[in-house]
């Protein structure tokens, strides 16, 4: 799931606290964070184990591992104590069987544009439809500015106050040395994050996205509109979002998930 979303996850966990401690939203988006390094991975980011327990300076871990829960539901259906590895195009989780109806369109499209891609391919495609509409419908629902501006006034508050205390949990949870993470982290922060949120604020800025992140021709006025289809069908499959939010919760409380602040 994208940031926005993941932002707003951990919002409604946290209820009526959900403004006590802003660096939490910065722990959260870590794992999507830290991979504009190019010596770090997604793969690797992600694919540390589900503890749950940490030492007690190090306890703001548990808002890391809280996103990589999210991302477990929504790739795979279910929590995993160890990290699934590999791609799975039959998984079970919420964005996938939202996108089950948009692989025939995908391929189709992709076909009409003379670049033949294979089911597994559609696939994967599809769950990032599926994951780019449910960000841009939360934004449209629930008003992006207030979404906005929490995560802007976490981004603040921890590059404030919080940088130390953050650097020295991610290298002990990732064992990637302080500095490398500090530079990322600030980089990140400062000039990745929020500019990513706000870029994909309308549907043109996920059209971009989507052109961008397949290696698609962002000139081609064709290219746009068959994008653009597929991220209205996407917007379309979505329904509710409680119908992700609700599920995921209870099974983030289910798994033992615990912090002690």
């Amino acid at each position: 799931m994208f940031m926005l979303t993941h932002t707003w996850i951990l919002k409604n966990f946290l209820g009526l606290d959900f403004r006590n401690n802003l660096d939490f939203y910065i722990y959260n988006i870590c794992p999507d964070l830290l991979p504009i390094h190019n010596c770090i991975t997604s793969e690797f980011t992600h694919g540390i184990p589900r503890i749950n327990h940490y030492p007690p300076e190090h306890r703001k871990a548990a808002f890391v591992l809280f996103h990589l829960l999210v991302d477990d539901i929504a790739h795979h259906g279910h929590i995993n104590i160890e990290p699934v590895s590999g791609f799975n195009p039959d998984s079970k989780g919420y964005a996938y069987l939202r996108g089950q109806t948009l692989i025939s369109p995908i391929i189709d499209f992709h076909r009409g544009i003379g670049m033949e891609i294979n089911y597994n391919k559609a696939v994967y495609i599809a769950h990032t439809i599926i994951e780019l509409s449910f960000d841009l419908r939360l934004s449209q629902d629930i008003g992006q500015r207030e979404l906005f501006d929490l995560f802007n006034d976490a981004i603040n508050h921890t590059l404030e106050k919080k940088m130390d205390e953050l650097c020295g949990t991610l290298f002990w949870l990732f064992g990637i040395e302080a500095v490398k993470i500090r530079h990322t982290i600030e980089k990140g922060l400062n000039s990745f994050a929020f500019d990513r949120m706000k870029r994909l604020q309308n549907i043109e800025g996920r059209i971009e996205f989507y052109i961008n992140r397949f290696g698609l021709d962002i000139e081609d006025d064709y290219i746009w509109q068959g994008a653009r289809t597929l991220l209205l069908k996407g917007l379309q499959l979505i329904g509710s979002n409680d119908d992700f939010l609700y599920p995921t919760l209870e099974a983030i409380k289910s798994s033992g998930f615990s912090y002690d602040l």
